[in-house]
């Protein structure tokens, strides 16, 4: 049986990006594998996105491709995203991010 990746809880922004919709969203947890965001306008499950996160370890997005795997609208809507096709550097610079998150220092302020 496979292990979950632990969800670390998060608010920030991102952007999602389909082939007819770019939005930005609220990402409110993330893993090694996926995201969940709250959203006005969730895309259909298995739409294939890109979703661009600013992390402390890059100058620019990371992008990564992703798979809608749950969609709603009730009570408020969103979806949650699992990560496709992470080559070994983006992978890399995520688990950082993740790691950085669960330790709480995340505001380095």
């Amino acid at each position: 049986m496979k292990e979950r990746s632990r969800r670390v809880p998060v608010r920030m922004g991102c952007w999602i990006e389909s082939e007819d919709v770019v939005s930005c969203v609220t990402l409110i947890n993330i893993t090694d594998t996926g995201i969940s965001v709250i959203c006005s306008d969730p895309l259909p499950e298995g739409r294939i996105v890109v979703i661009k996160i600013f992390t402390p370890f890059a100058a620019e997005a990371v992008a990564l491709r992703g798979e809608v795997m749950w969609s709603r609208t009730e009570p408020d809507g969103g979806m949650g995203l699992k990560f496709l096709d992470m080559d070994e550097k983006t992978g890399g610079i995520l688990k950082s991010m993740v790691r950085l998150l669960r330790t709480g220092k995340n505001n380095p302020a």
